[in-house]
């Protein structure tokens, strides 16, 4: 083994404990007791520094604070599931109609613009919207907000694949004596099969994380988890060991999306 490798696999070993080492201290604070959160120097190795507790993750199970995920999920996949028919056909159009009115590239710009517009410049009219309509902290309110800035995203992935499918199959399948939605079912749905797998789970994963639109349109009845944590401070104490125990649960899922989709994901990155 040469120099030049020896030095490659420390590095690599160093870069390795430095990102995971974040994540560690999240994980292990969830089994620690609040006053050992606090200890100087830290208590990092479980059963030799300190004895570990389900404390954290009682609170989070027994009390409201586990309402806050199953509250996030629901979110997260409705606005996913109602965004899939819209971005399927959109995209499709982008795709297959170049020549249609409003089809050009700067429709489609202007449509990722909403994606690429910061959060803060829409947040006030979307409140004041919602406020009108006497839907604020509502589940409609927030699911069609996120619904609405999820669509661009999930065209732009999307319109990627399609494009990559040959257009000649669909005239071949209209020859044979398939209309439109027979050939769009048997044949072009199934090769975008890997393209609608990335759209999921990027979108949802999108969704999952979000935090301004949670913050001012719920909050008060409708409150995701991503909202709770900033909620987790008593007196001038915070709870740390809790915050531990919900960033762990909070990357479970993210963490099953990715395992479940890592290939299209990739490949979608690969294709851009």
């Amino acid at each position: 083994m040469n120099l030049v490798r020896i030095i490659s696999i420390i590095i690599v070993i160093i870069w390795g404990i430095f990102s995971i080492s974040p994540l560690y201290i999240v994980v292990i604070s969830g089994f620690k007791e609040l006053n050992d959160v606090f200890t100087v120097p830290p208590k990092l190795i479980p059963f030799i520094d300190f004895q570990p507790s389900l404390e954290a993750y009682y609170k989070v199970f027994y009390t409201e604070i586990g309402q806050t995920f199953i509250t996030s999920l629901v979110i997260a996949i409705a606005a996913t599931v109602i965004t899939l028919p819209v971005v399927i056909f959109s995209a499709y159009g982008f795709s297959r109609f170049p020549r249609a009115a409003m089809n050009d590239p700067r429709s489609f710009f202007i449509l990722l613009t909403l994606r690429m517009t910061p959060p803060f410049a829409v947040v006030l009219p979307i409140l004041l919207y919602w406020s009108s309509l006497g839907l604020i902290d509502t589940y409609p309110a927030l699911i069609w907000t996120y619904t609405v800035f999820s669509i661009p995203l999930g065209v732009w992935i999307l319109k990627g694949f399609i494009d990559s499918i040959p257009g000649r199959l669909e005239d071949a399948a209209r020859v044979d004596g398939y209309n439109f939605a027979s050939t769009f079912i048997k044949f072009v749905l199934p090769l975008m099969a890997s393209g609608l797998a990335a759209t999921i789970a990027l979108v949802w994963l999108f969704l999952w994380n979000e935090f301004l639109f949670a913050l001012k349109i719920a909050g008060g009845n409708v409150v995701t988890y991503t909202v709770k944590l900033p909620q987790l401070r008593h007196a001038e104490r915070i709870m740390w060991n809790v915050y531990g125990a919900m960033g762990t649960i909070s990357i479970i899922p993210p963490m099953i999306i990715f395992l479940a989709f890592r290939r299209y994901i990739t490949k979608l990155y690969l294709a851009r």
